[in-house]
């Protein structure tokens, strides 16, 4: 009896070495996480919904972000950002939005309807947008600051490339422009990325709707921190400039995310 005992003991613990051993996967055989498919839209910690646009290794929001907080995986999750509005003032050194949509300004926001308004989005200053105080000098190329999980800030090379599409920044402009809501002119909207004239604000003075739209990147001026690179769209231009934008300023933000092999198609 003790001889079967031993023996079922050891056939127990040979079983359960077996057992344990098979689950243990060498790093070699660690399994590749399952594509996913590429997104046809984005939504923010807020429920906004976006289309997207593939360009490249690249997936471009085409409608401006209206998101009014961080969103779980920022270091500034929990952290406020202040409305701008006529009753209250901010302090234009942390971070700040304008809802401008409803302003108006003849003859120059005369082109904006109902639709084309709902799409100008919110303003941002770089504090918020990039997710920073306004005077660090530390900030990455690649941050997700306002923009949804997964999302991120485009830097100036990202806004060198999406021009590069349509025959570099001398005649993306236009390219990139809005068919309607623009101040005497319009654009062509060939691009699909429908930027319309979305102006700018500094605390609650709002200017330049329908004649202009700038957009933030990630980078500060190397030169003159008080300042970010920016893409900027003028009526009348064909052409998409890059320049730098006091961080003061609130300007709209579009948000790309980069794909990769983890994704199906890429």
């Amino acid at each position: 009896m003790k001889k079967i005992a031993l023996f079922c003991g050891l056939l127990i613990i040979t079983m359960l070495l077996c057992f344990f051993t098979s689950c243990k996967k060498s790093s070699s055989e660690v399994e590749k996480p399952v594509p996913k498919p590429i997104p046809t839209s984005v939504t923010d910690i807020d429920g906004n919904v976006y289309n997207v646009k593939r360009f490249d290794d690249k997936l471009w929001m085409t409608e401006n972000l209206r998101v009014t907080r961080y969103d779980t995986e920022t270091p500034r999750v929990h952290d406020t950002i202040y409305e701008a509005t006529n009753e209250q003032g901010v302090d234009m050194q942390k971070p700040y939005f304008k809802d401008a949509r409803s302003f108006e300004e003849s003859p120059f926001t005369d082109n904006l309807n109902t639709v084309s308004r709902n799409s100008l989005g919110l303003l941002y200053n770089w504090s918020a947008a990039a997710g920073t105080t306004v005077n660090n000098t530390t900030i990455k190329d690649t941050i997700q600051g306002i923009c949804p999980n997964g999302w991120r800030l485009p830097t100036p090379a990202d806004f060198e490339s999406l021009c590069n599409h349509f025959g570099g920044k001398e005649l993306a402009g236009k390219k990139l422009k809005s068919i309607s809501g623009w101040y005497m002119d319009s654009g062509t909207d060939e691009s699909e990325m429908c930027c319309y004239p979305a102006g700018l604000a500094i605390r609650n003075d709002v200017s330049f709707m329908g004649k202009q739209t700038i957009f933030w990147s990630s980078k500060s001026l190397p030169f003159n921190n008080s300042k970010a690179e920016a893409l900027k769209l003028f009526f009348g231009q064909d052409e998409a400039t890059l320049q730098g934008i006091n961080k003061i300023q609130a300007n709209s933000v579009r948000c790309i995310l980069d794909l990769n092999g983890s994704y199906i198609g890429f």
